[in-house]
């Protein structure tokens, strides 16, 4: 293996990344919720929580926001592991966060990105802090959970030894924020105490808010609860529900949905049913087994010898799988190192024996590495780095990695195709080893295996998974699946109708995630959107997959139905009918999304998969069926949502979403709508246009929609000072709601004449008035003589010469203003010497990415002064 540089991986992101919609959104609404309102007050710091399936990029939404937040700041970031530390110091800068990076761990230097130092030491962190303070540097602090002590030993003994108060944190980002629930007296818990590391602002980020264990055993019926939502043990203080410790969960985004906006691959999970070699002697004897460290090393069966049948059996149930779904890149996940050691190192004695007796299906070899937590940094990356490689690298057209515990939560790896898991291992680390199958490049196109071995006892059947508790694995990989995405796997209980099949090798159930979170149409997603596979190798009996997961994974599809109804019952009861707004929230928790169920009850009745008695009872609530007027009042809920979000206005940007839902574009299209004749096709519906304007009445202005926007983030400044704002006196480069409001507002005192009478009369409303020498001199503005684009083109070559003579060179910095001097005729034809900035760097890369239409003679006064893009050939 070719030498890694430490800190490579870090050093190559830093590159740079856009950020894709769903991360904007996300961004956005952390900045949102961590942003001071007017006159507010808060002495435990802003909190908020953001929940994004494992593979959508989390960490780079904590950068982005910390960039908008405190882009001068000292942010601390805490991760978990000591390999994603070094992994996020990449992220980070590829997300354009400068300044001093520090990392408050054990690592050495060698083990650390380039430019990154380290320390433990409480007053050497506190010093880091104060210096970025005195300077108003940024400054951005990586540790771990169980390092985090440091920094706040630093507060302490920096009180100590100078006498004084070190300066609050600007933000602290907690990934993998599950990490930080539990017990109140675990040591990671103390990120949450305000007391020990103050900060003003704290963004916790996680693909699972709250990880359930499995239950041991069923809860009693009395409970009320299902037994697959056991709750967390009772010495658990610190929970993710908590507002006051992880405050509102302002985004979220699960995994199927993901999976729907081809952010993640869809995938499949593929059962491999073995004979237990060590209680089944004849299944023993059909399977060799492999020589490797491990193997006979403890005779009598301590924890120090693996179970190298089993492994063996699983190796040979791995590669038939591969061969036959032509998978290339696995990883499998073990408990012990031993054991991980042990499938690497023996994989190919397993692979040679198969290809001798057919070397049509079997390569003649693979490639295998393992990898655990006693391996340094510089190693994982060079085993990684190889992983990634291809058949025409080394001809070896199949990669393995067997690991224990280091490829997990938010670990940067090549794509893989598969993964093997057995079921054994904590929530957390089953849903983890999912997420490394599910990550995709965009626009690759792939289908990820979850590959559960499944070792049948003697007398036991393949297929007889309702009996059998050798399919004890798949529970808990199922139910892991549950803890991520809840709807994805209850569907599974559900027998299917038009043609799926909940038997033999295609056991699928169909589900359609982010119904009435639509696209362009703003409407309600269509069913099938996304289909989960349950496939195994032999053929189980007519719905019993739908039967496996309702009695052993859910509760059961009769019981969901009963508590649905229920609420349904209560919602007529109460208002009289069944106009349920689509994100309508009922029940003793306000946590049962009515409004979404019946949504998808209409989307399952439209196709023809809804049962005639549960239609017959619907209908006895006075159902409305209407998909269109469902996607109406779906779009209207999530535009109250939105309306009460952004001080009452509906005027959203055309990229705009909420929840997944795209508003912006549902809102752009009713606007159109507006604009048609009422009576003429493709018209708004008089009571949808009444719907809108009870919520907002200027929500389809006469002017632009940027205007009502800008003007909404106004009026919530004023109502959010009491109406008492000295609008002349407000900086101009005031920042709030996203908008630019202090040039907003100077504008509108400027060009107040120019403006509707309805417009003046809601500046008036707000206490905007214009001014009499801001609108005289945008008059004599607007008076001059614009300026040509041939004009502005001299000035340009003007300037790059001053600085070509001045520097010998035309390689001009983007940000860079040339000043230069321009010789005008007077009135009176005297010549005038005026003094003009120009900025040149934005000028030169303009010509640039429109040197396709400048004229040869523009293109050669360029190429004079040296700019070689310009030359003739270039």
């Amino acid at each position: 293996m070719g030498a890694v540089k430490p800190g490579l991986l870090a050093v190559e992101a830093s590159k740079g990344v856009k950020l894709r919609g769903h991360q904007e959104e996300a961004v956005a609404a952390i900045v949102r919720g961590l942003t001071l309102r007017p006159g507010q007050v808060a002495p435990n710091g802003l909190r908020v929580t953001v929940q994004m399936a494992t593979g959508t990029g989390k960490s780079y939404v904590g950068a982005f926001a910390a960039q908008r937040l405190a882009p001068q700041g000292v942010v601390l970031v805490v991760v978990p592991t000591l390999n994603l530390l070094t992994q996020m110091v990449g992220s980070w800068r590829a997300a354009g966060r400068s300044g001093e990076m520090r990392a408050v761990c054990s690592l050495v230097q060698d083990e650390l990105p380039v430019g990154v130092q380290a320390s433990t030491n409480g007053l050497m962190v506190a010093s880091w802090i104060a210096d970025a303070v005195r300077g108003r540097r940024p400054l951005t602090l990586f540790a771990t959970y169980a390092s985090v002590g440091a920094v706040a030993d630093a507060y302490q003994f920096w009180a100590r030894a100078k006498g004084e108060l070190l300066a609050p944190l600007d933000l602290m980002v907690c990934d993998e924020a599950h990490r930080s629930s539990g017990h109140v007296e675990k040591s990671w818990t103390l990120v949450h105490d305000q007391a020990l590391i103050p900060a003003a602002r704290r963004a916790y980020c996680t693909a699972t808010p709250r990880i359930w264990a499995p239950p041991k055993k069923a809860l009693k019926a009395s409970t009320g609860r299902k037994g697959a939502h056991q709750p967390l043990p009772e010495e658990l203080a610190v929970s993710m529900d908590d507002v006051r410790i992880y405050g509102p969960m302002v985004f979220s985004m699960g995994l199927a949905e993901a999976v729907e906006k081809s952010l993640l691959a869809p995938f499949e999970v593929v059962v491999i049913e073995l004979r237990d070699p060590r209680s089944d002697r004849d299944a023993a004897k059909a399977q060799p087994v492999p020589w490797g460290a491990g193997v006979g090393e403890a005779v009598d069966g301590s924890e120090d010898e693996v179970p190298a049948e089993q492994l063996a059996a699983m190796q040979a149930g791995l590669l038939k799988i591969a061969a036959e779904r032509n998978l290339k890149r696995t990883i499998t996940f073990h408990n012990r190192t031993l054991e991980a050691r042990y499938f690497s190192e023996t994989l190919n004695q397993t692979v040679e024996r198969l290809h001798e007796q057919d070397p049509d299906k079997y390569p003649a070899e693979v490639w295998s590495q393992w990898l655990s937590g006693e391996h340094s940094v510089g190693f994982r990356e060079e085993v990684i780095g190889e992983f990634g490689l291809t058949e025409e690298d080394d001809g070896l057209g199949y990669r393995v990695i067997a690991q224990c515990k280091i490829l997990g939560e938010g670990v940067d790896i090549p794509n893989a195709d598969s993964v093997l898991i057995s079921g054994r291992g904590s929530m957390v680390d089953i849903v983890q080893a999912v997420g490394r199958a599910l990550r995709i490049r965009p626009g690759e196109k792939k289908t990820a295996s979850l590959i559960v071995p499944v070792f049948l006892k003697p007398g036991e059947k393949p297929g007889d998974i309702l009996e059998s508790d050798s399919y004890n694995g798949l529970v808990k990989i199922l139910a892991a699946l549950r803890s991520h995405d809840e709807r994805m796997v209850e569907a599974l209980a559900v027998p299917q109708r038009s043609g799926r099949r909940t038997t033999g090798r295609s056991a699928e159930a169909a589900y359609a995630p982010g119904e009435g979170h639509g696209g362009g149409d703003g409407g309600v997603g269509g069913a099938g959107a996304f289909t989960l596979p349950v496939r195994f190798e032999s053929a189980p009996e007519d719905d019993v997959l739908a039967l496996f997961i309702a009695s052993r994974v859910l509760t059961g599809e009769t019981q969901l139905w009963r508590e649905a109804i229920g609420h349904v019952r209560n919602w007529y009861k109460e208002h009289g009918h069944l106009n349920v707004p689509y994100a309508a929230l009922v029940g003793e928790n306000g946590n049962y999304p009515l409004g979404r169920w019946l949504s998808d009850r209409r989307v399952e009745n439209a196709a023809g998969e809804l049962a005639p008695w549960r239609v017959d009872q619907l209908n006895g609530f006075g159902m409305i069926w209407s998909v269109s007027d469902a996607r109406f009042e779906a779009g209207l809920s999530w535009a109250k949502v939105w309306a009460k979000d952004h001080g009452g206005s509906l005027a959203a940007p055309a990229r705009a979403s909420i929840g997944g839902y795209a508003i912006g574009t549902w809102l752009a299209e009713l606007r159109s709508a507006a604009q048609v004749p009422d009576g003429q096709p493709g018209s708004l519906a008089p009571e949808r246009r009444r719907a809108l304007e009870e919520i907002d009445p200027w929500w389809c202005p006469a002017w632009p929609i940027a205007w009502q926007r800008a003007y909404a983030a106004a009026r919530s400044w004023w109502l959010e000072s009491d109406g008492k704002v000295d609008w002349a006196a407000l900086p101009e480069e005031t920042l709030f709601e996203g908008e630019q409001l202090g040039r907003w507002v100077l504008a509108q005192r400027a060009g107040h004449p120019g403006l509707e009478a309805e417009q003046r009369e809601l500046l008036a409303a707000i206490g905007i008035e214009a001014d009499p020498e801001l609108v005289a001199a945008k008059a004599a503005a607007d008076a001059r003589p614009r300026v040509s684009r041939t004009d502005r083109f001299a000035l340009g070559v003007a300037a790059l010469a001053a600085f070509v003579a001045e520097h010998r060179h035309p390689r001009v910095p983007r940000p860079h203003r040339q000043v230069v001097e321009v010789v005008e005729a007077g009135p009176d034809g005297e010549e005038n010497v005026l003094v003009q900035e120009v900025a040149l760097g934005a000028f030169l890369n303009n010509a640039k990415a429109r040197r396709g239409k400048l004229t040869p003679d523009q293109l050669a006064q360029l190429a004079a002064h040296g700019v070689e893009w310009a030359v003739a050939g270039a």
